[in-house]
């Protein structure tokens, strides 16, 4: 390997372990433009690019149309247009930034596939490292008196280790399918080593212990169990497909028990009453407020379970925000508290939802967008694990489910978190339509 792909390789580990901690931001955008400029020029030295990108037309119109109605809304339908612009630069240039490096260390890989495991080695160690310190401090919590808390690594909260957790998990997970139907490896890591960094993700998912996490992995396993079945459909009888089936029941219901006690939330009564309460935003307005001392109480007399209140009331207001203004208000992380603002006269922060933020910023059109984009992505790595053994469309597939489904529950389309999707997602579609294949021998 070529001396300036070994320095490559090391800025785009240090660039994905820097990228989840925080006050980080410099750091951050010195290896960002440190790996773009490395793996641009290497990718420059491969030669044409058409034939690499041919067949992601779709996603990359979709998105340069993303981006132009970004700035449209920003510039004649925003009434905060410096507000607005402040965050696309601050967030999507450094997101389209970030999915050129992954496109671009992809198109370096092509007729290299050392450079290409080397990628994933340093990816792999990255995320690696994170989840093994959540599971040092898990096991000091263990040690220590007291209640054992959620751990957050050395990120900002267990979410965002979370988010982390399931990323690792996609890798892994499209390795284990590889690994067991094509008796192929991708991932260089023994099949023992393989085994202790999956064991080490499991552990990780109950020390952060994050129902949306847990929900997002479950539908991830169901996916890669739903790809087995296809694959084995003409291998297994009745029988096996029948236990194949049940197998899968049993993680989805395994999946909701982990959910159900990964904290201590509130029952399912709790939920029916918490819901009506939620929805009459005219009659309660605790929502309003962050750290309100006047909460609804439930019909036996206890105050509401705060977070599942808030998410269900800010729902309702965001949906309400965007038919007020279905094309937008000016694309921000905090979009919806700034409409909060315009509409109440107080208001902040997001919605906990990073699609109904980007629906009440960029209104409709903008959402129909993204989700285009997604939608392109996945039907491109849908046709390609169908026609053969294709590693980086089944990695893709479970990071688009991953992030999709993450998008619609959390604050996600936003920070490091955007980056590292678009870098992953850049990545990971390339090696879709154009894999790493072994140099010919001169």
């Amino acid at each position: 390997m070529k001396t300036i792909e070994m320095v490559g390789l090391v800025f785009l580990g240090l660039l994905f372990f820097v990228w989840p901690v925080p006050h980080t931001v410099s750091v951050r955008d010195l290896l960002l433009v440190s790996n773009l400029l490395v793996f641009g020029g290497l990718a420059w030295s491969r030669g044409s690019w058409r034939y690499a990108l041919r067949g992601l037309s779709p996603p990359i119109i979709t998105l340069a149309g993303l981006a132009a109605w970004m700035y449209f809304v920003a510039f004649v339908i925003s009434s905060e247009t410096a507000w607005s612009l402040d965050e696309i630069a601050s967030q999507w240039v450094r997101g389209f930034a970030a999915l050129s490096v992954g496109a671009l260390v992809a198109l370096a890989a092509r007729g290299n596939l050392r450079l290409a495991q080397g990628a994933f080695a340093v990816l792999l160690a990255a995320l690696a490292a994170h989840i093994i310190y959540v599971d040092f401090q898990a096991v000091q919590g263990l040690l220590a008196p007291g209640s054992l808390d959620r751990m957050a690594g050395l990120t900002e909260g267990p979410d965002k280790s979370n988010y982390l957790t399931n990323v690792l998990f996609s890798f892994l997970l499209a390795e284990l399918f590889f690994r067991g139907v094509y008796k192929k490896r991708v991932l260089p890591l023994a099949n023992t080593v393989f085994a202790a960094v999956l064991a080490l993700a499991v552990i990780s998912v109950f020390a952060e212990r994050t129902r949306n996490g847990i929900v997002t992995l479950v539908l991830m396993l169901l996916l890669l169990g739903w790809f087995y079945l296809r694959e084995r459909r003409d291998r297994l009888n009745k029988l096996a497909i029948s236990a194949s089936v049940v197998a899968m029941f049993v993680i989805a219901l395994g999946g909701v028990g982990l959910v159900v006690t990964a904290r201590q939330s509130s029952s399912l009564n709790e939920l029916i009453d918490t819901i009506p309460i939620a929805w009459d935003t005219e009659h309660y307005k605790a929502w309003q407020e962050e750290n309100s001392e006047n909460w609804p109480k439930l019909p036996n007399g206890q105050a509401v379970d705060i977070s599942l209140y808030q998410r269900i009331a800010w729902f309702k207001e965001g949906l309400l925000l965007v038919r007020e203004h279905p094309f937008g208000i000016g694309f921000g992380r905090n979009a919806f508290g700034h409409g909060l603002k315009a509409k109440y006269g107080k208001g902040s922060g997001h919605s906990h939802s990073g699609l109904l933020d980007m629906a009440i910023g960029l209104g409709i059109p903008g959402a129909l967008l993204w989700l285009g984009f997604f939608a392109s992505l996945a039907a491109i790595a849908w046709r390609r694990s169908r026609a053969g053994e294709n590693y980086a469309a089944i990695l893709l597939l479970l990071l688009l489910l991953d992030y999709g489904v993450r998008m619609v529950l959390d604050s996600v389309i936003r920070d490091h978190m955007l980056q590292q999707f678009m870098f992953l997602a850049g990545l990971a579609a390339v090696l879709t339509v154009a894999p790493a294949k072994r140099e010919p021998s001169t």
